[in-house]
């Protein structure tokens, strides 16, 4: 199995941490001001540090074909390791069955909310499933991720081998979740981490996987997590470092240095995602894939100590009404943190009365 290289000195990665934690605390940009000339020091001398190790590479993730589950759970789950198990849906309905044409016949009347996430801006708009779908087929760029599924069609666990999925699921969880991303060709969705765990089922066309440790949080950067996803920062151009083509120029010098997973998933590939990697995916092909996520507080806390401290202190929108959302539709979420939630709610009401009213009329 590939290592990546532990080439960041304990004591920068403590620094770091300081500033995370002030950053959550007191709000990035105020810090900048207190400590601006600090901070630029500690990174001229991070990039120092990784120079010194050479340049890194992104190296496959493994693939492993009938993984026991003895095994997985204590390699690559106890040690935060990620790991494809190769082909082990190609047996489930969700990968037999779904496709672009079968969610249009049966759930194109779904009404969705789409939030921006490409340029983590803070637009939104309401859509139907078929809409989606229709633009996908015609070459269109919309991406809708996190489709709860099973909060509004229960029936479709049958589609999974659920007793599978919770074999490899930790003790002492919170929730788990069935989310549902479907995409058309090129779709991105830039780089961020999350503090669940997530057992990441390729149901339909092809996805490729970038992924970066936890340990280069330092290189990343990342702002002050308000909810319970942390992204990337735009810190150069239109969005955050594109791992899909890269570019090394400052601000983004520290990339060129540090290793990494990438895997191209296939119809029936399982990806294990530990909590708080990194990631950015790409849809090769039209897609469809499904994250069975989990939150257990212990086992994410032993990977990432400060950032689930830090998670459990966000308050854009505060964590317990961030899992009820969660819940519900994870894009909720994204617009409770640009306080867009309220107008969306009362948008929908409106427009559910309206058609309650109709529907009246006409019976």
């Amino acid at each position: 199995m590939y290592e990546f290289r532990r080439n960041i000195k304990t004591g920068q990665r403590l620094q770091y941490g300081f500033y995370q934690w002030m950053d959550h605390f007191f709000g990035r940009a105020r810090v900048f001001r207190w400590m601006g000339k600090g901070r630029s020091k500690f990174y001229r001398r991070l990039l120092a540090t990784l120079k010194e190790s050479g340049e890194g590479s992104i190296k496959p993730i493994e693939r492993r074909k009938d993984l026991s589950l003895k095994e997985f759970k204590n390699h690559y789950m106890r040690k935060g390791i990620p790991v494809v198990l190769e082909g082990a849906a190609k047996d489930w309905d969700c990968v037999k069955k779904w496709s672009l044409d079968y969610f249009k016949d049966l759930h194109g009347d779904d009404e969705i909310v789409m939030v921006n996430q490409e340029r983590m801006a803070d637009d939104y708009e309401t859509i139907t499933l078929a809409e989606v779908i229709d633009n996908i087929r015609t070459g269109g760029k919309k991406y809708y991720r996190f489709y709860p599924l099973l909060d509004r069609h229960p029936e479709h666990i049958k589609d999974f081998d659920y007793k599978w999925l919770l074999d490899r699921k930790n003790p002492l969880t919170w929730f788990d979740a069935f989310q549902v991303f479907i995409g058309g060709q090129g779709t991105v969705t830039p780089l961020h981490n999350a503090n669940q765990c997530n057992l990441f089922v390729q149901v339909y066309g092809e996805k490729k996987w970038i992924i970066y440790s936890h340990y280069y949080s330092a290189v990343l950067d990342p702002d002050p997590v308000r909810n319970v996803y942390r992204h990337a920062p735009i810190k150069a151009g239109d969005g955050p470092f594109d791992p899909f083509n890269p570019d090394y120029e400052t601000p983004n010098a520290l990339y060129k240095y540090i290793d990494g997973y990438e895997v191209n998933l296939k119809p029936g590939d399982v990806l294990w995602n530990p909590p708080f990697y990194w990631h950015a995916v790409k849809n090769m092909t039209d897609s469809i894939g499904v994250g069975y996520r989990w939150l257990p507080p212990l086992y994410s806390f032993k990977i990432a100590p400060l950032y689930m401290f830090l998670d459990m202190c966000a308050n854009n929108p505060p964590i317990w009404k961030a899992y009820k959302l969660y819940r519900k539709d994870i894009n909720l979420i994204h617009l409770a943190e640009y306080g867009k939630l309220d107008k969306y709610l009362k948008e929908k009401k409106e427009k559910d009365a309206k058609k309650a009213k109709q529907e009246a009329t006409v019976a």
